[in-house]
């Protein structure tokens, strides 16, 4: 499910969310035919696979991953113990 909840929570997945429904009243309120409906997803699915796979491959050529960065903030590591000092 993290799959589709990342598609959800991108800026692509919004669009292209948007456009969808955008399609999907002007279908209802007749302005589009059901075949021009189909068309029309059919490119924004494309483009938005398209999209996603050259920024992974741009991505794994520039030596990183595919997977965005996290947003969470590195762990900081604990302080090395500081040796006691001798005893006279």
């Amino acid at each position: 499910m993290g799959a589709l909840t990342d598609f959800w929570r991108s800026e692509r997945g919004f669009y292209a969310l948007v456009l969808v429904i955008a399609s999907t009243v002007l279908t209802a309120l007749g302005q589009m035919t059901i075949d021009m409906w189909k068309e029309f997803n059919l490119y924004i699915f494309g483009i938005y696979v398209t999209g996603k796979s050259l920024t992974g491959a741009v991505a794994l050529f520039k030596g990183g991953t595919s997977e965005p960065e996290s947003s969470a903030p590195a762990p900081v590591p604990a302080p090395a113990p500081t040796p006691e000092a001798p005893k006279a």
